[in-house]
């Protein structure tokens, strides 16, 4: 066994008997409301395999390094500028967007996912630099160290969905092919689903600056607070959404960019994988498949927002989060509504290159009095009674989204 296979076994024994304590009550709420991962795959996916090739163990916390991105991608040298910010002593910048998968071999060379043309399977993808490897513990550390390009690291949850593992191989739009060299814990990816270097990324058309990891001068009493007028600076007068997120060590689940938002993998176990492809006459929205559109999303007239296009399994938390709003005599919180279901994916939207709206699992309320970047003005009970029924407010963020309300999945960063 070696030191790799050693580490995740030790963290499974550790952890074994405090999940199974709680285990019954959180697969009868997720069943009750939304259905497991398993339940949305069948209903969604596209991989024809139900059986995982790889175990999932009990992800090690995050790394202990500071992370900063900047809405809608970083400007240009942001990442090389916020090496040069005192007290901090180490830094890397990683790409991240959307590669659109054609499909994938198993080790032995059978398919598994195999989209119709002109279909693809989109897959949020980070490419990094070797300096990405200082800031992975050991012994996970000697797999980022040993990646190189044409080859691929695929999260565990990535892993278990597609029912892959090392010796895979992923198809890619025009052409490209990724080997599988292994898998890593969500956590140590920032819940990303394909890791590679950056030339590969780069091949794949991914190429966007998204998050920059840090570290800083050991015994510096420094806080994001006290970090984010600093980095503010480093931003040009033309930086479309002109504010910077900053995270201490231990502050989030998964060090990323949009690290407030569900992430597609997330999505992905919750509301089923669709394929698509960019829309041709719109490249920052999608043509899903129809099939999956007519089996999970569907209108409904709900209390207080009349008739909406939503995830089937969004419909129930919204209608219980309008009861619960009318109860409290709020009734007159919401005075008009935009769009739940909205097929976007957009490199420059600030709340990420895919996100929530894709599912129909976020919702814009009162948007005529909540633009983008505008000073939020929606009633507290209504972002109060939003919470309970899994729906974080983008008002928080600081390029703020007064409007938006996305579905999140705990834990994340504290909307």
């Amino acid at each position: 066994m070696d030191d790799l296979h050693r580490s995740a076994l030790t963290r499974g024994i550790a952890t074994f008997v405090a999940i199974a304590a709680i285990g019954s009550v959180l697969v009868l709420i997720s069943s009750w409301v939304l259905g497991d991962g398993a339940d949305s795959l069948r209903s969604g996916a596209v991989s024809p395999s139900n059986q995982p090739s790889v175990s999932t163990s009990i992800a090690p916390p995050a790394p202990q390094a500071w992370l900063t991105w900047v809405p809608g991608g970083l400007p240009a040298s942001y990442g090389d500028l916020v090496g040069t910010v005192p007290d901090v002593v180490a830094s890397t910048t990683a790409t991240a967007d959307i590669a659109w998968m054609t499909a994938s071999l198993d080790a032995d060379g059978n398919g598994v996912d195999e989209p119709q043309a002109p279909m693809m399977i989109p897959i949020e993808t980070t490419g990094i630099d070797p300096t990405f490897a200082a800031f992975v513990p050991e012994p996970e550390r000697q797999l980022v160290q040993n990646l190189r390009q044409g080859e691929g690291i695929l999260s565990e949850s990535e892993a278990n969905l597609r029912g892959l593992g090392p010796g895979a191989t992923l198809l890619f739009r025009g052409g490209e092919q990724i080997d599988v060299i292994g898998t890593l814990p969500d956590a140590l990816m920032g819940d990303y689903e394909l890791l590679v270097t950056r030339d590969t990324a780069r091949l794949l058309g991914v190429s966007h600056e998204r998050y920059v990891l840090f570290h800083v001068r050991p015994g510096s009493d420094l806080t994001p607070t006290d970090l984010i007028p600093s980095f503010r600076d480093l931003l040009p007068a033309d930086t479309p959404y002109p504010a910077v997120e900053v995270r201490a060590p231990g502050e989030t689940a998964f060090l990323r960019a949009n690290d407030r938002a569900i992430t597609p993998i997330a999505l992905k176990r919750k509301f089923g994988e669709f394929t698509a492809r960019p829309d041709p006459l719109d490249a920052t929205r999608l043509d899903i498949d129809p099939t999956w559109i007519n089996d999970n999303i569907q209108s409904a007239t709900l209390p207080l927002l009349g008739t909406i296009t939503c995830h089937t399994k969004t419909l129930f938390l919204l209608k219980q989060a309008m009861r619960a709003l009318t109860d409290a005599g709020s009734s007159g919180a919401i005075t008009d509504v935009g769009a739940c279901f909205d097929p976007i994916a957009s490199p420059e939207d600030p709340s990420g290159p895919l996100t929530a709206a894709a599912w129909g699992a976020s919702i814009l309320l009162n948007p005529a009095g909540n633009l983008p970047g505008d000073r939020p003005t929606q009633p507290k009970d209504l972002v109060q009674e939003m919470y309970p029924w899994g729906y974080g407010w983008g008002g928080n963020d600081a390029y703020p989204q007064g409007a938006l309300f996305r579905y999140r999945k705990p834990p994340t960063a504290r909307d």
